[in-house]
């Protein structure tokens, strides 16, 4: 049998993935698990994939079909760094002992040939801990995969924090394989979080994910420049949403352009009301609380200001459109090391959130305006979803174990 008809078979068969998706603050992880699902379903209909997430945001998106959720008890995250919970009257070592009984039950009865952890591979609160211990013990047959985006924070930060939780030793002990979301000319990841030969023979490089073109009727659009603000989940986006409509967003309507506003859905409601209301004073300039597609929003736009998160910045190169860029620089300076390095390599421009004034972004703003400089994405290897259902192709026929797996 050729390679092809073996490749083709293994998409036949009917195989499980239950998907651990990190969730105490923002939408980000959960719309790239999404986006990861939908592509399997597509690669491999025969299979069943099962997200476990405490976000409450999972029905506002459309789940593809083979594709159901699990939906634990959600925390929440305080700027010190500790977690509640977010909606019950539970003490978080209660609601933690509740996640951890409703996930292992899970993993018990749906009996996953592929268990990915999403983000941090210890789980928050290390409450994932004593479901790998079970699997290694009870499931020697079922691979775990870590899923980490290209960059997690600061190097010190990073390693200080993965020593403090035992990082190190869990992923050499319960993980099989570690897919890295980027590309090593990006960001290394084993040299800046100084991972171990061990470690470093497990991980992979997927290339970052590209949702492709989106398949919904573009609305129809006149021919004045547009102007997309977007803060991702919008716990933490007051700021420039209020600057861009402080100074920008009439220079823009001033230049016969319009402006759309996307607040989201973890934004506080006291927070979405005041800027809901500042744009509706505004000429040319459009509110939406949130969107299940945010590529359809970028089809219109010819300049994107964001801020500096994985998925919003990898659809702003996907879709070839002008981005720019203001990271959030705290708690972590995960955004920023990402604007940083892609705007070196032309994919972006960034504002420094300490020159974030409405002159100055209104300036940057109406510059692009004029002359876009759209990214050319054949510079970033965006090859990530193709990537991932390969290495479960090879995981559920068998080669994925760490001593037959192979570097891609």
């Amino acid at each position: 049998m050729i390679a092809s008809d073996i490749g083709a078979d293994r998409r036949r068969v009917p195989q499980r993935l239950m998907y651990y998706c990190h969730d105490s603050m923002g939408i980000g992880h959960l719309r790239r698990g999404i986006a990861i699902c939908d592509h399997l379903t597509h690669e491999f209909p025969q299979s069943s994939l099962l997200l476990a997430t405490g976000t409450p945001y999972v029905p506002l998106f459309k789940l593809p079909p083979g594709v159901d959720y699990i939906k634990l008890p959600a925390l929440m995250k305080e700027a010190d760094g500790s977690y509640h919970s977010k909606y019950l009257s539970l003490r978080v070592r209660q609601l933690l002992r509740c996640r951890r009984a409703i996930m292992l039950a899970a993993v018990q009865s749906f009996q996953p040939s592929v268990f990915l952890v999403d983000k941090t591979p210890v789980g928050v609160c290390k409450e994932i801990v004593p479901i790998l211990r079970w699997i290694q013990r009870n499931c020697p047959g079922m691979r775990v995969v870590f899923g980490m985006r290209d960059i997690e924070d600061a190097p010190d930060a990073t390693i200080a924090q993965w020593n403090r939780d035992g990082v190190p030793e869990i992923l050499d002990e319960c993980f099989d394989e570690i897919w890295v979301y980027g590309s090593e000319r990006v960001y290394d990841v084993v040299r800046s979080y100084r991972l171990s030969s061990r470690l470093n023979e497990k991980l992979r490089y997927t290339g970052y994910i590209d949702r492709g073109q989106c398949v919904h009727p573009q609305a129809a659009r006149d021919d004045r420049k547009q102007v997309l603000v977007t803060v991702g989940g919008g716990s933490d986006g007051e700021s420039l949403l209020l600057t861009y409509l402080a100074g920008a967003a009439r220079r823009v309507a001033d230049g016969g352009g319009s402006s759309t506003i996307v607040g989201g859905p973890d934004m506080p409601h006291s927070v979405a009301r005041g800027v809901s209301e500042a744009v509706a004073s505004l000429p040319g300039t459009t509110w939406i609380d949130h969107t299940s597609c945010m590529s359809c929003l970028m089809r219109g736009a010819d300049v994107v200001v964001s801020m500096g998160g994985y998925n919003t910045m990898c659809e702003i190169v996907s879709s070839e459109k002008a981005g720019l860029v203001v990271p959030r620089t705290s708690p972590r300076l995960e955004q920023e090391i990402r604007a940083t390095r892609w705007e070196q390599l032309g994919m972006i421009r960034s504002l420094h959130p300490r020159e974030l004034t409405p002159q100055n972004l209104g300036d940057r703003v109406l510059d692009m305006l004029v002359d876009p400089p759209i990214p050319d994405r054949g510079r970033l290897d965006l090859g990530g979803l193709g990537r991932i259902a390969d290495r479960f192709s090879s995981l559920w026929s068998g080669d994925g174990r760490r001593e037959t797996a192979l570097r891609l």
